[in-house]
């Protein structure tokens, strides 16, 4: 088979240079603050809504569909306002 599928929350898939992961919990959860100094991010929401917070300043509130993008030496922290899933990758950056 040529392609993977999976959907349940965890590792999804993990590379070289890349990993993905699915998380999600229920409203009021929160996401402590923690950077990723070694990778750029991506943060998909795919259900819910998410409040995050980059360096405890910058906020975005994110729905499905909505794609946060920032390098991994910002601090984040998440809240989330209701039940959701959000995929987190992480892309190494170059050495």
């Amino acid at each position: 088979m040529a392609g993977t599928v999976k959907k349940d929350l965890g590792l999804l898939f993990q590379g070289s240079n890349y990993v993905i992961v699915k998380k999600g919990g229920k409203a009021g959860e929160k996401v402590e603050k923690h950077n990723h100094p070694e990778a750029n991010v991506i943060f998909t929401v795919v259900k819910g809504t998410v409040q995050v917070f980059l360096n405890e300043t910058e906020e975005h509130v994110l729905v499905p569909g909505e794609v946060l993008e920032f390098n991994g030496d910002n601090y984040i922290q998440a809240t989330l306002v209701e039940d959701s899933e959000f995929i987190v990758n992480l892309v190494h950056k170059p050495e």
